[in-house]
């Protein structure tokens, strides 16, 4: 295992790790943001366990970089799938937050 293989599989692991801890404490549940999350903790631990048992074909920096990247957002939201697509700053909201706010499938 080389050493981009090692930090991607840290960073997947972390990745998966926080967004199953995440508790939305008394927030409203919201089905897109959830179907988001889950899939973005199948996805970090699969490539976690092909990277650890061998079967991935390997990693290059810039997939490194990508890996480590999304975990330090995660982290830094808390593990709030919601927050990483917030804008800084104005009243306007992109069209992918506008769904992940939503509290019904249907409506």
């Amino acid at each position: 295992m080389i050493i981009t293989d090692t930090i991607s599989l840290g960073a997947a692991l972390f990745t998966a790790a926080r967004l199953l801890l995440f508790t939305r404490g008394h927030g409203t549940h919201r089905p897109y943001a959830s179907l988001l999350a889950y899939g973005l903790i199948v996805a970090c631990a699969a490539l976690g366990t092909l990277l650890a048992t061998g079967h991935a074909a390997g990693t290059s920096w810039p997939q490194t970089l990508i890996n480590v990247v999304l975990a330090l957002a995660v982290a830094s939201t808390g593990g709030n799938v919601v927050e990483l697509f917030r804008p800084a700053g104005g009243n306007r909201q992109p069209l992918v937050l506008r769904l992940l706010r939503k509290e019904s499938w249907i409506r």
